[in-house]
């Protein structure tokens, strides 16, 4: 979502009127500097008119409208908002709110990377905190209506978390962590994506898609092109491009790009090669576009990643390596 007033983490805001120059682009990347140590930020945000533009973040977001009609705007897809509607935003998903003509939206905006409850190498237990984010239908948690049981629970929640960023103090973080995952956990306990519902999706197009899943995995080290994995499931490229996005939620090449960067972060953290090395280890042979996607899904340079998620006392080999 647009940043406003932040009562929690620090804004990284371009263009005039501290809104981006998006005048160019169709789809922009609305940044959000959080701190890498605690990468949350909450805010009062209000919109009026329709010069919000749609944009796409890096973070995960939960947004709670607090005043207003409109619309929330997810790709092609649009839902209608009014006072209590909860939303959730995946990263890189491209949405966007805005309200009735002569109108104003008033939103409480919750946005975290996903590191925060689920960093490298954590429990698969932490990881389930963002199952609602990555929901076999993304539909599904979209737009939690007000008036809901699940959206009446949410709500309090969130403006009890509001209201312990807006005192400001340091000491409150593990309070703010734990007020976060509680929201989630509501969250995950409605979440379309449990056992039953997961068993209760079409069989034969998750067995289709599976050999592809493998190639890419198996396969994270080179460029896999779409064009290789049709041949790999026998299927014409365009069918694969439908059925991958159906089944996993994603695009192909987001996917492969995702499947890429883990095998990087694996390698920064579990090796010594330099980060040039491990560039070319994941089939990019640009270090310039390596370090452009990683920091697109990271919000970290790959030196500083390895600093950041290596013990203390052993990230000198960076200095040696590159």
């Amino acid at each position: 979502m647009p940043l406003g007033r932040s009562v929690s983490g620090h804004l990284a805001l371009s263009g005039a009127n501290g809104r981006p120059d998006s005048r160019s682009v169709a789809v922009f990347n609305w940044a959000q500097e959080l701190d890498p140590d605690f990468p949350l930020a909450v805010i009062d945000f209000r919109t009026d008119g329709d010069g919000d533009r749609m944009h796409w973040h890096e973070y995960l977001e939960i947004a709670l409208c607090l005043e207003g009609t409109g619309r929330f705007v997810f790709g092609r897809r649009a839902h209608p908002v009014e006072p209590g509607d909860v939303f959730l935003v995946d990263n890189s998903h491209p949405h966007v709110a805005r309200p009735d003509p002569g109108g104003s939206l008033r939103l409480l905006l919750v946005l975290f990377r996903p590191e925060l409850v689920a960093g490298p190498g954590c429990r698969a237990f932490d990881s389930g905190y963002l199952a609602p984010f990555r929901a076999a239908d993304e539909r599904a948690l979209q737009r939690i209506p007000c008036g809901t049981p699940l959206a009446a629970e949410l709500a309090p929640i969130l403006h009890e978390l509001a209201a312990v960023a807006a005192r400001h103090d340091p000491d409150d973080r593990h309070v703010l962590d734990a007020v976060l995952r509680l929201a989630l956990g509501v969250l995950v306990r409605n979440c379309p994506t449990n056992e039953d519902e997961v068993g209760r999706m079409d069989a034969a197009r998750r067995e289709q898609i599976r050999p592809v899943l493998s190639y890419v995995e198996a396969h994270c080290r080179e460029r896999v092109t779409l064009g290789e994995v049709a041949e790999v499931v026998h299927l014409s490229p365009s069918r694969v491009r439908h059925v991958f996005r159906d089944v996993s939620g994603v695009g192909f090449k987001e996917y492969a790009t995702r499947v890429r960067l883990t095998e990087a972060k694996r390698l920064l953290l579990a090796t010594d090669l330099s980060v040039a090395e491990v560039a070319h280890s994941v089939g990019y042979t640009n270090v310039h576009q390596f370090y452009t996607v990683f920091h697109r899904y990271s919000s970290l340079l790959p030196a500083e990643y390895r600093r950041y998620y290596t013990p203390a006392g052993s990230g000198d080999r960076e200095a040696a390596t590159g």
